[in-house]
């Protein structure tokens, strides 16, 4: 019956402003009360105000008259009770009976008929206010009948959906939906203010803290990029209209909002723009989680495969199918309505070879309520057989019956398949009995689960001992732990690999060589799920090359490694120790008076001698080291990993040497005859790569024919002085290169003085101070630095460290015009980029280049001298002096001189320390005084130490002067400027 619509006589309309001046109060004031009324008009929630003392409505808005169908005039000065808005009044009281001002109602969901009588359900929300001792109900409603009906309609697809997930032996979680308070704010924006006015809601929901005034692009700032065109185009429009949009919060999190935005004019001007924002975050949340479950639902009941059913059986044998759906027809060729009316029109279409089967389970699971599966054929043999899979719970019913709910699936696409399957396992079984390799199959643990071939068959390989185990489980060696690790990660890693070989330990003891070729297996997803391959036997090969290897590195009489084979592991103990930074040993070994024993005793004998030799030898060194013969009677043994000092490795290698002899020594029995032989031994060390292997086996043979010479039986090291000069050559150049790692090296600067004694420079003089030895003079390391080429790096270091000194000098007035003459080796100044690192040098420093002055020896210029004109040209080009030093003691042309873009030039002080006495060095100084007079070049006099040195030297036109005299090599802390 339909409902009719309420008639209601007309009423005045109460005081609305005290009411409204309540609600008003809880937004900024600066908003102005004839804003809120708009924005309470154009709220998007139903809203209204009525009078607690008579519950009369003194205000609603358009969204509460579209939601209950009233007009304002129809509803305004009347109850809710009148108007019968409440389906029961007593539910009005149980609502708001308890509250007082400022408490609320959340959330509360009431049952209100509306105009067209017809109930619906309402979410409310309600605050108490008071004004001028008035007490107000502020209401907000929603409608929520359709989410309720939507939830009665889930719980019923609930119900369906639980009935056919036991049909199916499945189940569908459905989550609960919730809803939550509204959240409402408000915004007004006024022509020619930059800055929106927002109600603490909109600040609390946009994340603005308490902001009451704030610009729009800060309040917009927070909507999604995506929903902002649209939101930007209804701000355009201002036509109430509804947008909705999602905000971005500061944890990053979407929020769901509506809006709607007005504007308000007056004779044709704007007064001002304001939007109501509801967040509806919960409500979308909901409404989209109940789709997806309804969408779920359809799914399972609309996609399910094959035929759902329900078939009762009665004790009495009697049966029928209460329920089957639309598959039926596609599995057994009967509708829905033939299968319900008549079971056995199924039962006529199963394979009568299968019907017996199918009746003795179904019997079985009715009796003992377990669950029955069954695999069966429809129609005969043939083309259009099916083969079919039944499943299905049994459930005992109050009227004695069984009700079985399950399905029924076509499997025959899996069956053909499996029959193919089969016979592809056939055939691969036939083809790899005919192979004598074998198939095997791996895990993702790597253990073996399948093994199979020709191969396999003999008790020897014992393939079922493997099974369940891995490769080193079940005998397997030859790879280490960390070969096989990498192997493994290529193989996770999607990597093709190359085939490797290991030994297999066997059923009986032996030993047997393999080689394994596969290939990884990934599931769906890109995991590694096994891996795969074949095996082959390959101990005859492996047999093969071990003999040519035997052959081609061996001693065929001994089995000692041959010359050949010394050679490569002598190179590898060289390139071993020049990592561990070890010594080791060479011990070449004659045999005295072999070659009697051979032409009196026959060649037989002497093989048998030179067998125990090999045995002997071995016996009293380590596995680390190495016993060789190189041929006749010659043996050669290397020993390794020995102390790093010299003196501490030559007594190692003679504890050995001793040994040897003292074993050699010992009588040989030789079939019938017993014999002594004794050795000559020469030994030598060696240490990194500072010597060709060719070289150490040449000073062993020399060290043993020194042996030999010294009267046979005993030892010699090679040329002790120049092993003990060469080792310590090596100490000094490890000595140096940590020096340089850890800066043990200083400057120390001595005065250059004019003739008046006034310090005009200094010369940069290398210092070290060894932690240990203490200071070590320059004429012990420089030699070697030239001969390691260490020189370059401490060259550069010399340079730097001088340049940052006249750096530091510079910022003194006192030091500021000093020069710093600084050595340069020849190796160093040959080098095609020392032009470039001193021009970069400079650069980066900040040095003047006119205080920089190298000084060049004359055995520097006697090669490539036109590079070094051009080299000292584009120094001096840009301030860079330079001085010829220990000038006199080399061979240098006139002409040469002539051409070198010098300043000064340094008589040795060879020539000055005699110079009072020695007319020839007086000659000499006199001569390349005036020498450097014709060619404008400066002079400085070296190792002036007496008074007399210097006025002679004064005398004939000497104004510079360097040597103990005026100062001696310190450090610059010391220096007396």
């Amino acid at each position: 019956m339909a409902h009719s619509p309420v008639q209601l006589p007309p009423v005045s309309r109460p005081d609305e402003s005290a009411a409204l001046t309540a609600v008003a109060g809880a937004v900024p004031a600066e908003l102005g009360l004839s804003v809120f009324q708009s924005i309470f008009e154009s709220s998007p929630e139903a809203i209204a105000l009525t009078r607690v003392r008579d519950g009369v409505l003194v205000k609603v808005n358009s969204e509460w008259l579209f939601m209950t169908g009233y007009t304002r005039d129809e509803v305004l000065g009347r109850s809710a009770v009148e108007l019968g808005h409440w389906l029961d009044p007593q539910e009005r009281d149980r609502v708001f009976g308890d509250m007082k001002v400022g408490s609320r109602v959340v959330d509360t969901d009431v049952t209100l008929v509306m105009k067209d009588r017809i109930p619906r359900v309402v979410r409310l929300n309600a605050t108490m206010l008071e004004e001028s001792g008035e007490r107000y109900l502020l209401i907000y409603l929603r409608d929520v009948t359709a989410d309720q009906m939507a939830r009665d309609a889930l719980k019923a697809g609930e119900q369906a959906l639980e009935h056919a997930n036991e049909t199916m032996n499945r189940q569908v979680k459905l989550h609960e939906l919730t809803e939550s308070v509204a959240k409402v704010g408000h915004w007004v924006s006024y022509p020619g203010d930059d800055r929106v006015q927002i109600s603490r809601g909109l600040a609390q929901m946009a994340g603005l803290g308490d902001a009451d005034l704030v610009d729009p692009h800060t309040l917009w700032s927070g909507v999604h990029p995506d929903d902002l065109p649209n939101l930007l185009e209804a701000r355009a429009r201002m036509d109430g209209s509804v947008v909705e949009y999602r905000w971005l919060s500061t944890e990053g999190r979407s929020r769901w909002v509506r809006s709607r935005m007005h504007r308000q004019t007056s004779e044709g001007r704007v007064l001002a723009d304001f939007g109501v924002v509801q967040e509806f975050t919960e409500e979308r949340d909901a409404r989209d989680a109940l789709q997806t479950q309804l969408d779920f639902i359809h799914k399972i009941t609309g996609r399910a495969p094959g035929m759902v059913y329900e078939f009762q059986m009665w004790p009495d044998g009697q049966f029928k199918f209460p329920f089957v759906s639309a598959g039926v027809a596609q599995l057994f060729g009967v509708s829905m309505e033939q299968a319900r009316e008549d079971a056995n029109a199924l039962m006529r279409r199963i394979h009568r070879e299968d019907v017996p089967r199918i009746i003795k389970t179904s019997l079985a699971s009715r009796d003992t309520l377990q669950p029955w599966n069954c695999e069966f054929r429809t129609r005969d043999a043939g083309a259009d057989m099916r083969w079919l899979l039944g499943t299905s719970v049994p459930e005992a019913r109050p009227d004695g019956s069984v009700l079985f709910t399950g399905s029924i699936t076509d499997i025959t696409a899996q069956k053909k398949a499996l029959a193919q399957l089969q016979e592809s396992e056939e055939r691969f079984r036939s083809l790899s009995s005919l192979s004598s390799d074998w198939y095997w199959e791996q895990d993702a643990e790597f253990r073996f689960v399948r093994i199979d071939g020709n191969g396999i068959n003999s008790d020897r390989l014992a393939p079922q001992g493997a099974l369940g185990r891995t490769r080193w489980d079940s005998g397997g060696q030859g790879v280490t732990a960390a070969q096989w690790m990498a192997h493994r990660e290529m193989l996770e890693a999607h990597q093709t690999f190359q085939d490797f070989e290991m030994q297999r330990v066997l059923a009986d003891g032996s030993f047997m060589w393999v080689s394994i070729s596969g290939a990884p297996m990934f599931d769906a997803k890109g995991n590694f799920c096994g891996y795969r391959g074949t095996g082959r036997d390959i101990s005859a090969r492996k047999a093969a090359e071990a003999e040519i290897e035997r052959l081609a590195f061996f001693d065929a009489l001994t089995g000692l490694p041959n010359r050949r084979m010394l050679i490569d592991r002598l190179k590898h103990a060289l390139e071993s120790s020049t990592r561990n930074r070890q010594h080791g040993a060479l011990l070449f070994i004659d045999l005295d008076n072999f070659k009697v024993l051979n032409d009196t005793l026959g060649h037989h004998m002497g093989d048998m001698l030179l067998q125990q030799v090999a045995q002997r030898l071995q016996e009293c060194v380590r596995s680390a080291d190495t016993v060789a013969r190189l041929g006749g009677d010659e043996f050669v043994v290397m020993l390794e990993e020995l102390d790093a000092d010299p003196r501490v490795a030559a007594t190692q290698a003679e504890v050995v040497a001793k040994k040897v002899l003292g074993s050699l020594n010992k009588q040989f029995a030789l079939g019938n005859h017993n014999t002594h032989s004794s050795p000559s031994i020469g030994v030598t060390l060696f240490f990194q790569r500072n010597d060709s292997i060719e070289e150490l086996l040449k000073r062993a043979d020399l060290a043993m024919y020194q042996a030999k010479g010294a009267g046979r039986n005993t030892l010699r090291f090679f040329d002790p002085a120049m092993q003990a000069a060469a080792s310590e050559r090596a100490d000094m150049e490890a000595d140096l290169r940590r020096a340089l790692q850890e800066e043990q090296f200083t400057l120390h600067y001595q005065p250059v003085v004019d003739h008046a004694g006034m310090v005009t420079g200094v010369e940069a003089l290398l210092r070290w101070l060894h932690p240990a030895k203490g200071m070590v003079s320059p004429a012990e390391f420089i030699p070697v630095a030239e001969q390691t080429g260490l020189i370059l790096s401490l060259g550069q270091w010399v340079l730097e460290a001088a340049c940052a000194q006249l750096v530091a000098w510079n910022d003194n007035p006192q030091t500021q015009k000093l020069s710093i003459a600084v050595n340069v080796s020849a190796r160093q100044f040959r080098h095609p980029d020392f032009s470039t690192h001193i021009l970069d040098l400079l650069r980066t420093s900040g040095a003047n280049p006119y205080r920089l002055k190298l000084e060049l020896t004359e055995s520097l210029l006697l090669t490539d001298f036109e590079e070094a004109v051009i080299k000292m040209g584009e120094l001096r080009s840009i301030g860079v002096s330079f001085s010829l030093d220990d000038f006199g003691t080399g061979y240098s042309s006139l002409a040469y001189l002539k051409r070198l873009p010098l300043d000064q030039l340094k008589i040795d002080q060879s020539f000055v320390r005699d110079v009072l006495t020695d007319p020839n060095d007086a000659a000499i100084a006199k001569t390349i005084l005036n020498l450097a007079n014709s060619l404008d070049l400066g002079v400085v006099a070296e190792g002036v130490e007496t008074a007399g040195q210097r006025d002679f030297l004064l005398r004939e036109g000497c104004r510079a002067f360097q040597g103990y005299f005026f100062g001696r090599p310190v450090p610059v802390e010391m220096l007396h400027l």
